[in-house]
C-alpha cells in the first residue's frame, strides 16, 4: 500500500510504508495496527460466519438462514426486544433527569463544596452494577428482603410491600449507575457555553431557569443527544441488573437472552440463535451509532466561543437553592451507592439475612470472609493478570493505531476509521460471544479457549476504542514537525516516535492505562460469557455465589472488591493530580 507521512521534510521526503524496511520500529507498529484490525474484524466475521451455518463452528453444517428464522419466530423476540427498548430509554431518561441538573450545577452555578460534589460522583465508580443490583436485593426481594422482613413484622402484613425483580427497578437502578458518566460527558460541553447569553437574557427580563431550558441546553443539544445515545448503547448491553432482576422472573432483555442461548442448562448451546441475535443487536447498535457520529459533527453549528474570551460568571444559587441542590445530590449518592454498600456489609456478617435488631447482632460471625478469603487467591491471581495485560494490550495498540491514524495518509486509514466506529457499536456481550466462536475456531493452533488469555484478549480489544480517544486527542497535538526534526538529524522516525512522540503523550498514556485497569476489577459482562471455573474473577465470583443463593459469601466479596477499587481509584485520583493533562 503506498503511503506517506503527513509532512515529509526536506531531507528525508520518504514516509512511513518506505521507512518500514530498515526501520523495525515502524515494523512493529505496522504488526500491532494490522494485528489490531484482525482482532477487531475476525471475531465478528466468526459471529456472521456461525449465524449462517448449522452446528457449530468446530463442527459446521450446511449454510442457512434458519438460525435467524428461529430468533425471529420465536415466541420471546418480540417481548424481548419490547423489555430491551424500555430498559434503554428508562435508563437514559433516568441518567438525564440526574446528569443534567448535576452538570448545571457544577458548571453554571456557585453550588458551594464542588470538590466533595464531584468526590461522591467519582466514588460511584466504586460500586460495580452487579454488587448495587445485589444490595437491593438483599433489601427489597419479596421473600426474604430486609426490608420487608421489617414492613412485614412491624405491620403484621402477609406479603411483601416491595419486589425487586422486574423491568421497572431495573430501569432505574441502571439509570441511576450511569449518571456519573454521563455527567462527565455533559459537563465540558456545559463550561464551553459563553455565560454573556444567559446575562443577555436576563438583562430582558428572562427568568434564570427558562434561559437555561430555552438557550443553555439547546445550545448543548449534540452533546446531551450523543450522550443518550452512547448510553443507551451500553444500557441494552449491560448484563449486571438484566440478570441480577430479571432472571429470578424470567424477564429477559437482549444480554440475558443470549447468555441462556449460550448457557441453557441442560440443554445443548444454540450456537447459530446466539450468533443471529448478536449480529441483529450489533446491526441496530451500528444504526445508533451512525446517528452518534453525526451528533458529534452536527456540534460544531453550536460553537459559541470565540477568541475573545472573558472570565465567566456563575448563576447565583442563594442559600435556600443550594441547600435544596445538596440535599437532592446527597439523596442520590445515598440510593446510588450507601444504602446499598450497608446492605452488602451486614448481609456478609450475618448467617441468614434478617433485619438489624439486637438478637441480630448476636449473630453477627465472619465466617463469610473466611470463606471469601479462602476463594480470594486464585480469583486474586486472574483478576492479577488481566488487570495488567488488557491495559497494557489495549494501550499498545490504541498508541500505534493513533499515530498511525495521525501521521498516514494511506489508502488504508479510512478502513482503520470504520472498524473503530463499528467497534464501539458492538455491544460488549456480543463481542463477548464472539470471542468465545474465535477460541474455539481458532483452539487447534492457538489454544486459549477455557484460559484467562481469552477474556484478556476480548476486554483489551474492547477498550482499544475507549484508549484510543483519549490517545488519538492527545497524539493530535503534536505536531509533525518534532519528528520531521528528527528524521532531518538522521533519527529514524520509529525511534522519534518511541523516544519524542511517546513521551510527550505519556499523560494520556498513563491516564488510559489505569482506568482501564480499574474497569477490568470491575468487569462482569465478558468474563461470565468467557470465564471456566479455572478462569473465574472476583466479579464472576460474586455473580455465581448470588445465583446460588450463597447471599453472605457473595456480600463478603463484594464488600473486599468494593475496598480494592476504592484503594485503586484514590491511588488513582493521586497519581492523575501529577499528570500534565
Amino acid at each position: 500500500m503506498a503511503e506517506q507521512a503527513v509532512h515529509p521534510s526536506p531531507r528525508h521526503g520518504t514516509g512511513i510504508a518506505s521507512s518500514v524496511a530498515r526501520d523495525p520500529v515502524l515494523l512493529g507498529v505496522r504488526i500491532l495496527v494490522t494485528l489490531a484490525l484482525f482482532l477487531m474484524a475476525m471475531p465478528i466475521a466468526l459471529l456472521v460466519l456461525s449465524s449462517l451455518r448449522e452446528g457449530t463452528l468446530v463442527e459446521p453444517g450446511a449454510f442457512t438462514l434458519q438460525n435467524f428464522r428461529n430468533i425471529l419466530e420465536h415466541p420471546a423476540f418480540l417481548g424481548t426486544i419490547g423489555n430491551t427498548l424500555l430498559l434503554g430509554v428508562g435508563s437514559v431518561v433516568v441518567m438525564l433527569a440526574f446528569a443534567l441538573p448535576f452538570a448545571w450545577l457544577y458548571s453554571r452555578t456557585n453550588l458551594p463544596g464542588k470538590g466533595v460534589f464531584l468526590a461522591l460522583l467519582t466514588s460511584n465508580v466504586a460500586m460495580p452494577g452487579f454488587t448495587v443490583a445485589m444490595g437491593y436485593v438483599l433489601l427489597l426481594n419479596p421473600s426474604n428482603g430486609v426490608l420487608n422482613q421489617a414492613l412485614r413484622q412491624a405491620f403484621n402484613l402477609s406479603g411483601p410491600v416491595f419486589d425487586i425483580y422486574g423491568l421497572g427497578w431495573m430501569i432505574v437502578l441502571q439509570g441511576l449507575a450511569l449518571v456519573p458518566p454521563a455527567f462527565f460527558m455533559i459537563v465540558p460541553t456545559l463550561q464551553a457555553i459563553d455565560t454573556s447569553l444567559e446575562e443577555a437574557a436576563a438583562a430582558s427580563g428572562v427568568r434564570r431557569y427558562m434561559t437555561t431550558l430555552r438557550i443553555v441546553f439547546p445550545l448543548a443539544a449534540p452533546a446531551i443527544l450523543a450522550t443518550a445515545i452512547y448510553y443507551f448503547i451500553i444500557a441494552i448491553e449491560t448484563f449486571d441488573y438484566a440478570s441480577m432482576l430479571g432472571f429470578p422472573v424470567r424477564t429477559y432483555v437482549v444480554s440475558t437472552w443470549l447468555y441462556q442461548l449460550m448457557y441453557p442448562g441442560s440443554d445443548l448451546p444454540q450456537y447459530g440463535d446466539a450468533a443471529a441475535l448478536g449480529i441483529l443487536t450489533t446491526i441496530f447498535a451500528l444504526g445508533l451509532g451512525a446517528v452518534f457520529i453525526w451528533a458529534t459533527r452536527r456540534a460544531s453549528r453550536y460553537i459559541v466561543m470565540t477568541g475573545k474570551r472573558r472570565q465567566q460568571t456563575r448563576t447565583e444559587l442563594g442559600r435556600a437553592w443550594a441547600v435544596i441542590a445538596w440535599a437532592v445530590i446527597l439523596l442520590y449518592v445515598f440510593f446510588a451507592l450507601l444504602l446499598p454498600l450497608a446492605m452488602l456489609a451486614w448481609a456478609s456478617v450475618v448467617p441468614f439475612i434478617q433485619p438489624p435488631s439486637m438478637r441480630a447482632l448476636q449473630t453477627v460471625t465472619l465466617n463469610a470472609y473466611t470463606e471469601a478469603w479462602s476463594q480470594f487467591g486464585e480469583l486474586a491471581y486472574n483478576n492479577g493478570v488481566a488487570m495488567l495485560a488488557v491495559p497494557t494490550i489495549a494501550v499498545a495498540f490504541a498508541a500505534c493505531i493513533s499515530w498511525f491514524g495521525a501521521r498516514s495518509k494511506s489508502v488504508w486509514r479510512p478502513t482503520l476509521e470504520i472498524f473503530l466506529v463499528c467497534a464501539i457499536a458492538v455491544p460488549s456481550i456480543v463481542s463477548a460471544v464472539a470471542f468465545l466462536y474465535f477460541g474455539l475456531a481458532s483452539y487447534k493452533f492457538l489454544p486459549i479457549y477455557g484460559t484467562i488469555w481469552l477474556i484478556v484478549l476480548a476486554m483489551a480489544i474492547r477498550y482499544v476504542t475507549w484508549a484510543n480517544r483519549s490517545i488519538s486527542s492527545a497524539m493530535m497535538q503534536v505536531h509533525p514537525e518534532m519528528e520531521e526534526a528528527c528524521t532531518a538529524s538522521g533519527i529514524p522516525r520509529g525511534r522519534a516516535f518511541v523516544s519524542v512522540t511517546l513521551p510527550v503523550v505519556r499523560p494520556a498514556l498513563l491516564f488510559s492505562w489505569f482506568w482501564i485497569a480499574l474497569l477490568t476489577l470491575r468487569e462482569l459482562t465478558i468474563p461470565v460469557m468467557l470465564a471456566r471455573p479455572n478462569t473465574q474473577t472476583i466479579s464472576t465470583a460474586i455473580w455465581g455465589f448470588s445465583v446460588a443463593g450463597n447471599a453472605d459469601i457473595a456480600s463478603a466479596l463484594s464488600i473486599i472488591l468494593v475496598a480494592l477499587i476504592a484503594v485503586l481509584l484514590l491511588a488513582f485520583s493521586r497519581f492523575a493530580k501529577n499528570l500534565s493533562l
